[in-house]
């Protein structure tokens, strides 16, 4: 793996069990202080597809990512990602 993997890597997990530690740190808290809710009334529906400004909203935005992909694909978006990952960079045209 290069540098940039091991490090997206360690962040990862780093921020996965400090995540964990904390959730069971919270949760002792809670328990030491017997603020734990002790009556549990959730309303639980049944799952359903239904047609409002949610669903509008997730339409549009996935036409929106449809065309920000297709115009970056266009543009040669992944010639200029090879670039920027490059060890040396190309500057043709450039002389100072």
């Amino acid at each position: 793996m290069y540098d940039g993997a091991k490090m997206a890597a360690f962040l990862f997990f780093s921020f996965y069990a400090v995540m964990v530690v904390a959730g069971y740190a919270i949760e002792g808290i809670f328990a030491v202080l017997r603020i734990v809710p002790t009556i549990r009334s959730a309303t639980v529906l049944d799952p359903s597809i239904t047609w409002n400004y949610t669903t509008i909203l997730n339409i549009a935005f996935m036409i929106l990512g449809v065309f920000l992909v297709a115009r970056f694909l266009r543009t040669g978006g992944p010639k200029m990602l090879a670039e920027m990952s490059s060890a040396e960079p190309s500057h043709s045209g450039h002389h100072h």
